[in-house]
């Protein structure tokens, strides 16, 4: 069995399973490498033992990094969104938007106001608040 028929059965296996859709395999003198990039570590072991069952391969060098996936704040951007306007109806100068959790605060408000509208938007458990306001 030749290195080119061995790699194409090891990424025949690895094709089979989505979370190693960007893991490749090389195979030279029987030594099979991979690189690209997974989500955890079992993972990336699941990968290396996966292709060390194949056979002909007389070992692995597993070069894979793991990357985990950036965190979804989808349901608590909706969250807060869904609190926000009527939240900001006494602070009819401030407008606020929500991505990945922060809270981009703008306009203008009163010094007095300030400290009990930021009380109120931590209550939301964002991220963070990031207050562009200018201050009356």
């Amino acid at each position: 069995m030749s290195d080119a028929d061995v790699q194409s059965a090891a990424q025949q296996l690895l094709a089979s399973n989505p979370e190693l859709d960007n893991v490749l395999v090389t195979v030279e003198n029987q030594v099979a490498t991979l690189t690209g990039t997974v989500a955890d570590d079992a993972t990336k072991s699941y990968a290396e033992s996966t292709v060390a069952g194949v056979e002909n391969v007389k070992s692995v060098v597993n070069q894979i990094e793991v990357v985990p996936p950036a965190p979804d704040y989808t349901a608590l951007d909706e969250s807060i969104n869904a609190a926000l306007a009527d939240l900001l109806k006494e602070y009819n100068k401030v407008t606020a938007t929500v991505k990945d959790g922060v809270i981009q605060l703008k306009g203008e408000i009163k010094k007095s106001e300030q400290s009990g509208l930021l009380e109120k938007l931590n209550a939301l458990n964002p991220i963070q608040i990031v207050d562009s306001t200018t201050v009356k």
